[in-house]
């Protein structure tokens, strides 16, 4: 019985220990995340440096201590001895610190965190410096890791030389009551935040790593907290929603060279019907008819855009006004990979960027992207695939505008719908349903592994990929249009909304989409554009 007191007391003593360890590693922790605060815009009004202030306090608490409940704790039952613990706990923390400070400096770098892809960038920019860079890096990693292992056995000896002076002090439950506020209260805030899309705040998601704020979504649709002022948000995010303070790209490309890229022909007809796609199809019995629904546009000029650009059509007008061209352009000249564009159909209100794109190939390309625009299927046409896939080349024919039928609602799938052909060895995906924004994304992860993948340039997906979920939700014009499985609802300018059911055609009034289901689909076609702050009580 004396011996289980004993263990007992000296389990409690370890634990005890555990926690003022903690506590130091947090006051560290704190300090270098002070490195992200320093690198990232300030938030811009009062409410959003109260939010940063808390979250900074809470967040940095929160990951130390987890690494104490995961790593350490367990030990102090399992394996009660004091320089076994004193052990794991130097080791824990100095992995933890090393990738804290390797993470907050390659953020105030490249602006985002580390992960399997942004090591090798490190790597590769690294080596354009001096040859060898990255080995200066790596050793440079594990001296500070020697250092940080050197101070955190010190730290952990002089906590448990000390401990009965430190468990006298008053002050460490004032403290972690603090903490434990702050991280409870940044999330609650950030709740309020996300349902008013209240951006000074909900735009510092990513600023933390290992950041998971608490979103709005499943506390409204379990509770209807906010309601009110969500739906008045809501009606004013979507008067708002194809308006365009352009940021594109959102932040310099990240991209690396996928090797061995092939050369590519995309062909873009404005009218590509069932009769000519099963005609090319029996011509050339190595193109694939993606089974999918793949949805065109009714306005040319904009199908084109989407197609060039994997951008939907409301930053038609922002990008012709800043005449920029595809922002991938530029890595992929970067790797040698020339973009050849001949283009046969009108363009007046398409950027005048687009001249931008080579005529002609350089002497030694490492690969070829074509890309021909035409109102038709031609002989001439015919005789070039022949040509491109006689060389192994990759193809993909699409159609731009849809064969509208008469009585079907206007943006009805049934009524957008065009075919796309693909070279049988293309690994598409079946996704519920395809854009034209998704024809470049698909094409482009042949040539480039980005942070982000198609996300880094597009709104549109890599058809090869995981197929994507419903809703999904695309513009036409000044009109948003959301796709789900079994309701399709067109969203106006005045916030007006018209639904019908997806197969049979019929009006469903008063069938909205689900609040989530808007905010999410607004924000991710918006996702290069600035938004402006929205307040909840603004009309």
């Amino acid at each position: 019985m004396k011996q289980l007191k004993q263990r007992r007391d000296k389990i409690a003593r370890l634990i005890s220990w555990g926690h003022w360890f903690t506590f130091f590693n947090i006051l560290l922790v704190l300090a270098i995340g002070t490195l992200y605060i320093e690198a990232t815009e300030a938030p811009g009004s009062a409410l959003g440096v109260l939010y940063l202030i808390i979250n900074w306090l809470g967040h940095f608490a929160f990951l130390p201590f987890v690494f104490f409940i995961i790593l350490i704790f367990p030990f102090c039952l399992v394996l009660p001895y004091t320089r076994v613990l004193r052990g794991i706990g130097t080791l824990v923390a100095s992995f933890g610190l090393i990738a804290l400070v390797a993470d907050a400096l390659f953020y105030r770098q490249y602006g985002y965190h580390l992960n399997t892809y942004s090591l090798s960038q490190l790597a590769m920019d690294a080596e354009t410096v001096f040859a060898g860079a990255s080995f200066v890096i790596l050793i440079g990693l594990l001296l500070v890791f020697v250092v940080l292992l050197i101070f955190e056995l010190g730290l952990a000896n002089i906590a448990w030389k000390r401990l009965d002076r430190l468990q006298a002090k008053y002050w460490g439950p004032s403290l972690s009551a603090v903490f434990v506020a702050c991280f409870l209260g940044s999330h609650s805030l950030h709740i309020w935040a996300d349902a008013v899309f209240y951006t000074p705040i909900t735009k510092q998601d990513d600023m933390f790593p290992l950041s998971y704020p608490t979103t709005a979504k499943t506390l409204m649709s379990k509770h209807g907290l906010l309601e009110e002022q969500r739906q008045e948000a809501t009606e004013n995010l979507i008067r708002h929603g194809t308006d365009i303070h352009l940021t594109y790209p959102a932040r310099e490309l990240q991209c690396a060279r996928v090797p061995q890229a092939p050369n590519t022909l995309i062909v873009g007809l404005a009218q590509f019907d069932d009769q000519t796609a099963r005609a090319v199809q029996q011509e050339f019995a190595t193109l694939t008819a993606y089974q999918q629904p793949i949805l065109g546009h009714r306005n040319l000029e904009s199908a084109l855009f989407e197609l060039l650009y994997a951008l939907p059509d409301l930053y038609l007008p922002a990008i012709a006004n800043a005449q920029l061209p595809p922002v991938y352009i530029e890595a992929l000249r970067d790797y040698q990979i020339d973009v050849i564009l001949t283009q046969q159909l009108p363009t007046e209100r398409s950027p005048a960027a687009l001249t931008d794109f080579d005529t002609q190939q350089r002497p030694n390309p490492s690969a070829t992207i074509e890309i021909i625009t035409t109102g038709q299927w031609s002989p001439e046409l015919q005789q070039l695939i022949q040509q491109q896939l006689e060389r192994g080349n990759q193809i993909f024919v699409v159609g731009l505008t849809p064969h509208q039928a008469k009585g079907e609602q206007g943006y009805a799938q049934q009524a957008m719908q065009v075919n796309l052909l693909y070279s049988e060895y293309i690994p598409l995906q079946a996704h519920p349903l395809a854009l034209l924004t998704d024809i470049m994304p698909t094409v482009l992860a042949s040539y480039l592994n980005c942070v982000d993948d198609a996300k880094a340039y597009s709104i549109g997906v890599d058809l090869t990929s995981k197929p994507r979920r419903l809703p999904v939700m695309t513009s036409y014009g000044d009109d948003l249009v959301v796709y789900d499985q079994q309701i399709t609802s067109v969203i106006h300018a005045d916030a007006v909304i018209h639904s019908f059911d997806t197969t049979s055609l019929t009006p469903l009034p008063g069938v909205t989409p689900a609040t989530p289901v808007l905010v999410d689909g607004i924000r991710k076609l918006k996702r290069f554009s600035q938004e402006r702050e929205i307040n909840p009580v603004d009309e």
